[in-house]
């Protein structure tokens, strides 16, 4: 997945090796269906494919997913962006110089849309009415991974771990302090945590544009593209953090609302149950303030 990940359990010493290789199996299973740099993956054979192709039962939820998500937002996440990911640079692809002119964005375009993928009712495949229609699983992928490294934790009897992918955070029971896990939700000046939560049964996935950017034409320009016009994001959205009850749902929304910046992210959030959000805006360039949904954790006081 192009990315670390780190898992703490409460468990005894002799258990580390098995639970070490049913992480790695976890996230390799995922890797090797969802990956975009992968040739044979699944996503990457459904991509070069004329109609679709069947898929195994993970990614076959993580797209159902993504387009019950898709359609909750409006478009706002799309699993079929990737022609206008690559196009800005942000994909598996050669990396381009300069913006994409108009024209092309608008051909870029005319091959997505979530709309476009099929869903069979009686098997695992997964259609398309646009031959050159492609899957990407990135924003929501690493989240899924979370939950599959949590379902094969469970699997060996521990059931109180935090497995983090990529900042993508699955949490259960408590820390070996006999306690909530305790989290932290960076700042994006990076001088200070925003907020130090805890958490114990749930995921928590951030999505921000200060980490992955390009300098495009004297331009910084976020990873992030609004699937709708083609462009990337230039609300003042610093980051959003997305707890929900499994990852896969927490990733999707984290960067639907980064998407839609924090005002229409917030009416997003207070109208789906299950999920909460943290908003980090920028007032200026150095300063940043903080809203939240209305079921969000109370911050921790550790003083």
């Amino acid at each position: 997945m192009g990315t670390s990940w780190h898992a703490s359990c409460v468990t005894n010493d002799e258990t580390a090796s098995i639970l070490q290789n049913a992480i790695a199996s976890a996230l390799n299973e995922v890797d090797q269906a969802m990956s975009t740099y992968k040739s044979d993956s699944e996503v990457s054979r459904f991509s070069k494919s004329s109609d679709g192709i069947e898929m195994s039962a993970p990614s076959f939820y993580v797209v159902s997913v993504a387009l019950d998500i898709a359609k909750k937002t409006n478009g706002a996440f799309d699993p079929t962006v990737m022609p206008l990911v690559e196009m800005w640079g942000f994909g598996p692809g050669p990396e381009r110089q300069g913006a994409p002119t108009n024209a092309e964005i608008a051909v870029a375009l005319k091959n997505c849309g979530w709309q476009h993928v099929l869903l069979s009712t009686d098997s695992f495949f997964i259609g398309k009415d646009i031959p050159k229609l492609q899957l990407d699983l990135s924003a929501i992928a690493k989240g899924y991974g979370a939950d599959n490294v949590a379902s094969a934790l469970e699997n060996q009897g521990v059931s109180n771990y935090m497995i983090e992918v990529g900042g993508e955070i699955r949490a259960k029971g408590h820390s070996e302090k006999h306690r909530p896990w305790r989290l932290a939700i960076d700042s994006p000046n990076d001088e200070n945590y925003s907020r130090i939560l805890e958490l114990s049964n749930g995921a928590i996935a951030t999505s921000g544009d200060y980490r992955n950017t390009r300098m495009i034409d004297g331009k910084i320009i976020s990873h992030t593209i609004n699937p709708r016009s083609g462009m990337p994001v230039t609300h003042n959205l610093a980051s959003v953090s997305i707890i929900a009850e499994n990852c896969t749902i927490a990733d999707a929304m984290a960067t639907a609302c980064m998407v839609l910046g924090a005002d229409y992210g917030m009416n997003l959030i207070e109208s789906v149950d299950g999920v909460e959000a943290y908003f980090i805006t920028r007032t200026n360039d150095k300063e940043f303030s903080t809203t939240e949904s209305s079921g969000f954790p109370q911050a921790l006081n550790l003083d």
